[in-house]
């Protein structure tokens, strides 16, 4: 085999093949990528880390002569990434490749084409539905925000469910859920050809999204499947998943719209205040955070570590229904916030103990939900720091201040007020904690 390469474009095209080969082991050949060039100047990438893998076409390449060959992303790779001239030259025979860049020259070893993987053929596999790429993105990245890391046990705790339905309205849905928290994300489509549930592991469907996001937006994604293996193709590129062997739970059971209290609030606000927050609660062992609702009043988040100090933040924020305190594990309550995107969003507490359920205000497209963490002693303001917490003597002045113009009619009365011996901030300001 022997191509000229345009580098720049060789590359992009190399880049997203290496996505799907594992790195682990640099002698292992399933770190290398699968390189056909055919007589009619077509050339194809494939890798796999036997779990997923991918195909796509290479642009930038003229073959000289055809053929197939197996390069170490370890060698070839990046001996490719680090050369700087536009055009170079690889030249493959059955032990060794060439690569020549200017005046510059590189010898490197190749693996046995014979002992690549044979990649999954979707040649037979039945079309599921067809769905636009800048959706089936959002839908990725929001149906696996509450996928746990990969584990042999529950197996659905690593995995999102794609799920498709068809009658009055077409409509794909992806969920995934760790037994603590949920995350549902739907749209209806046009193109549904079949009933299907796709159970995918979480890890190689957000490789596809990064793949996915160098590809236009529009671009129309046909999803396929043999039962076994489950496909994702482009114009240019191919992407499977094998399907993961194993029973989701049946989450529609678990929601509920009982509602005691309701939250609306910027995201971007409250995510901004929940990183600062997480300063102190990530060095708690439980990664609490405790937040205070009171109807028609601000938002109270508090975080405290015996060890570490304690932080506490008021929030705007329009709050409807019962006064609630209740406890969350930052890293949960910030993935949701992450999932959701920007904007305006409606957080549904049922009470202490039960479900919290995070959506956008502009729409019921995505759920988040999420279950309460146990509050201790410790996680809330401890006496010896109620003096650090109470009104800043900023919000003192402007009450007294309040305090003296509604009162002009009686200054004798005005007068004590004023009078920094006859007050007290924190005889009027409980403590909340």
């Amino acid at each position: 085999m022997k191509l000229e390469l345009e580098r720049q474009s060789f590359l992009k095209a190399w880049q997203t093949a290496e996505k799907s080969a594992s790195t682990k082991s640099p002698k292992d050949i399933i770190s290398a990528i699968l390189v056909k060039a055919d007589e009619n100047n077509n050339v194809t990438l494939e890798a796999t880390d036997l779990k997923s893998s991918v195909k796509c076409r290479a642009a930038g390449v003229r073959v000289i002569e055809p053929g197939e060959a197996v390069l170490s992303i370890n060698i070839f790779g990046n001996l490719l990434k680090k050369i700087t001239e536009k055009n170079i030259i690889l030249e493959v025979n059955q032990e060794r490749g060439l690569l020549i860049a200017g005046k510059n020259k590189a010898r490197f070893a190749i693996f046995n084409v014979d002992d690549f993987p044979k990649l999954p053929d979707s040649g037979q596999a039945e079309l599921i539905c067809e769905i636009m790429n800048a959706d089936l993105i959002r839908l990725i990245n929001e149906g696996t925000a509450a996928s746990s890391q990969p584990q042999d046990f529950p197996k659905y705790l690593g995995t999102c469910l794609f799920r498709t339905s068809m009658g009055d309205s077409n409509e794909i849905k992806s969920v995934s859920t760790d037994g603590k928290r949920l995350a549902l994300s739907k749209m209806l489509l046009n193109n549904v050809q079949k009933v299907q549930d796709l159970m995918l592991p979480s890890a190689a469907l957000k490789e596809l999204s990064k793949m996915l996001v160098t590809s236009n937006a529009e671009d129309t994604v046909k999803i396929l499947s043999d039962n076994s293996v489950a496909w994702f193709a482009l114009p240019e590129i191919e992407y499977s998943i094998r399907l993961i062997d194993s029973t989701f739970p049946n989450y529609e059971r678990i929601l509920n719209n009982e509602t005691r209290t309701t939250l609306r609030i910027s995201r971007d606000k409250l995510l901004t205040v929940i990183d600062r927050i997480d300063i102190i609660a990530r060095t708690t062992p439980a990664h609490i955070m405790a937040l205070l609702l009171e109807a028609n009043g601000e938002l109270v988040i508090t975080a405290r570590a015996p060890e570490a100090g304690t932080t506490r933040e008021f929030l705007d924020a329009g709050i409807d229904g019962d006064n609630m305190q209740i406890g969350f594990n930052v890293s949960y309550f910030e993935d949701g916030l992450r999932a959701l995107g920007s904007g305006d969003i409606v957080i549904e507490f049922s009470h202490e103990e039960g479900q919290c359920r995070m959506t956008r205000s502009e729409d019921n497209n995505f759920l988040y939900m999420l279950m309460p963490a146990r509050l201790s002693m410790q996680d809330t303001i401890a006496d010896d720091e109620i003096g650090d917490f109470a009104p800043s003597q900023e919000n003192y002045n402007q009450e007294n201040q309040d305090d003296n113009n509604s009162s002009q009619e009686q200054p004798q009365e005005s007068q004590e007020n004023n009078n920094p011996e006859n007050n007290n901030p924190d005889e009027n300001h409980e403590p909340v904690y």
